[in-house]
């Protein structure tokens, strides 16, 4: 037998599980990316100004901040495997609750609902990734994960123009809440079962946590490239509106093109991983992601478009690496509840407060000046906590 077919036959064998539970979490991000675009016709729809509406996505966020900590009670009753069916399924019936909605509070009630089912998912993907994948291979299995996101970032603003220009946005929300439910009977079908029992956050299970320093590093990484993810990623038109003279059609052109070429390069992280580790690779993706953040602030249109294209090549491929290596600095049982903790945090300060702080910066000072310096702190950080990480060695 060929020795290299038996290394890679391992993971050949998680791939069926790998694909499904990457649909699974397209379909969670798509959910939650659809709102951007149709911020404005929701507002329209619901007769209030956009700042008011826009009070919806503290509703989105709550409902998955505290599902996301709270989803080790319900993994330790259902098992993850039922985790991720009650995920999908919640997200569908949120969908389904908007797609009839014509007053506010219902629409927050509904957008409540589907936050919190999307907050499930994570911790619960995470442990069934790590069991379903030799660890040599986590660094890929999560590469291939992380290629949802991506995927949603760039399909969410052209879904969204597809249908406003045609049924609407109801029609929409309708379609995509029965894919979902018909993506959580198949998953309750065709889904990996996991044998590990999820962690309830109880506080004897998070002391074993956070009483270790590698945790609380990992968590200022991840926060780190949320921040970038999230808040420069929502911050990117204004700029380019604002201080670069672009038209905001041409700005939102930009803004989902600059997403395409990560996906070229995401598959490529489980290798990186296998010839430089795990510690050069975070250093590689973070400073990369910090410096090409703090060179898109100054220059010509063209640079700026070249440094906000290389950004995120840089940004996804922290992702992969970042979650096998939380999932290695930390007791494997506790995998679930590591994750949960970690993506609250982020969720709070990364997709939060940062985003916020960059928009108040943006408007006082400059959106350029703002991402010099972010990028010129994430660098430094990145380095001085990625030289401070001690990672066991892998299985």
């Amino acid at each position: 037998m060929n020795p290299a077919s038996e290394k890679i036959s391992p993971f050949a064998q998680a791939l069926p599980a790998l694909t499904l539970l990457t649909t699974v979490f397209f379909a969670n991000f798509l959910a939650r990316t659809l709102f951007g675009p149709l911020l404005l016709p929701i507002s329209d729809h619901l007769g209030r100004s956009l700042a008011a509406s826009a009070n919806l996505f503290i509703f989105l966020s709550g409902g998955y901040s505290l599902a996301v900590l709270c989803a080790g009670f319900v993994s330790a009753r259902l098992g993850h495997k039922g985790t991720i069916v009650a995920s999908v399924a919640c997200i569908g019936l949120g969908l389904l609750g908007l797609a009839g909605c014509d007053s506010f509070f219902g629409f927050s009630v509904w957008i409540l609902l589907m936050g919190a089912g999307a907050g499930l998912y994570m911790p619960s993907g995470v442990v069934t990734i790590t069991e379903v994948t030799p660890t040599a291979h986590w660094g890929q299995a999560f590469a291939v994960h992380e290629m949802a996101p991506n995927l949603a970032f760039i399909a969410s603003p052209l879904v969204a123009e597809a249908f406003m220009g045609s049924a609407g946005y109801p029609a929409l929300f309708r379609l995509l809440g029965a894919l979902c439910l018909l993506l959580a009977a198949v998953y309750a079908l065709r889904g990996p079962r996991t044998v590990r029992p999820g962690m309830p956050p109880v506080l004897r299970n998070v002391k074993v946590i956070v009483t270790r320093p590698a945790f609380w590093i990992m968590v200022l990484l991840f926060v780190l490239a949320v921040g970038v993810e999230v808040g420069v990623y929502n911050l990117v038109p204004a700029f380019l509106v604002q201080e670069k003279g672009v038209g905001r059609e041409t700005a939102n052109i930009i803004l989902g093109c600059s997403r395409i070429a990560s996906l070229a390069f995401l598959p490529a992280t489980g290798w990186i991983i296998r010839r430089i580790g795990y510690r050069r690779t975070l250093a590689l993706c973070l400073v990369g992601t910090g410096a090409a953040t703090a060179l898109s602030g100054y220059g010509p249109l063209w640079w700026t478009v070249a440094m906000l294209t290389l950004q995120p090549v840089f940004v996804v491929c922290f992702f992969p690496v970042g979650f096998a290596v939380l999932s290695l600095v930390c007791p494997k049982a506790t995998n679930d509840l590591s994750v949960s903790l970690t993506v609250m945090c982020t969720s709070v300060i990364g997709a939060g407060f940062m985003p916020a702080l960059l928009a108040w910066g943006g408007e006082t000072f400059s959106f350029a000046l703002c991402f010099v310096l972010f990028g010129l702190t994430m660098c430094a950080a990145s380095a001085l906590a990625v030289t401070g990480l001690r990672i066991p060695e892998q299985g």
